[in-house]
């Protein structure tokens, strides 16, 4: 089979699945990984796919949600890293708003070292996450944006603004070169102002590859914020 041709099927098969794995591709086309990855490679260059840890899901238009699923898996360590710094900020017996990125949602382990929590969100699997630790939740309700699993519309902005936190933690899809930070998303835009406008402490968790991107909905400036958090922040590991 020609690799153009090999490219096609792989390409099919991927909108069939959504998201497969490089030893699903090795198996289901009989090539090495090596020649898996390489198509993927080329799949990806042409737009059509976005590769993930160990594979790859069909490419999303940059307006559109990508599912949670799928950015669960991109930049893990570094989402840990910058997650692992902005729990410094935290102190015990904090209330805190905690928003459904897959972002923040590397915060959740490093909360379970703090005493007498309480965690405002508006994520269904943060809060199931939170729940397993035993933390306290408030756990808005509204309308399910499925792509996210995260409740919007009004019915979580007015929950939300019944509550005072001491600090929030969120994130979003862009932060641009003049600090505008920007989502695909009005409705979670919407649920995160009302974060920051009822917390004392804001700070928003930024990873390197939304740096530099502009969307349609603006959130806020980084001078409303009290710390944007990036790879700059965390100290150079000692050798």
């Amino acid at each position: 089979m020609l690799g153009s041709e090999r490219q096609r099927e792989i390409l099919n098969y991927i909108k069939k699945n959504e998201t497969v794995s490089v030893r699903q591709i090795v198996k289901t086309f009989y090539v090495s990984e090596a020649t898996a990855r390489r198509d993927l490679s080329v799949l990806e260059k042409n737009g059509q796919i976005m590769r993930v840890f160990g594979g790859a899901t069909i490419a999303i238009a940059p307006d559109k949600q990508v599912p949670l699923f799928v950015r669960e898996r991109e930049n893990e360590k570094e989402k840990t890293q910058l997650c692992k710094f902005a729990s410094t900020f935290i102190k015990d017996g904090y209330t805190i708003f905690i928003d459904g990125s897959s972002t923040v949602q590397f915060m959740i382990p490093f909360l379970r070292q703090f005493k007498d929590l309480v965690v405002i969100t508006n994520g269904m699997k943060i809060a199931s996450m939170l729940s397993e630790l035993h933390i306290k939740v408030f756990v808005s309700g509204g309308l399910l944006l499925e792509n996210s699993s995260v409740l919007t519309g009004q019915y979580a902005e007015k929950f939300i603004d019944d509550f005072n936190a001491d600090l929030c933690f969120i994130s979003c899809k862009g932060m641009s070169d003049d600090g505008k930070l920007t989502d695909t998303s009005f409705a979670e835009t919407q649920i995160r102002k009302y974060y920051i406008k009822n917390s004392k402490m804001k700070i928003a968790i930024i990873t390197s590859n939304k740096i530099g991107k502009k969307y349609l909905h603006t959130l806020c400036n980084a001078s409303d914020l009290d710390r944007v958090i990036t790879l700059n922040d965390i100290p150079a590991e000692k050798n």
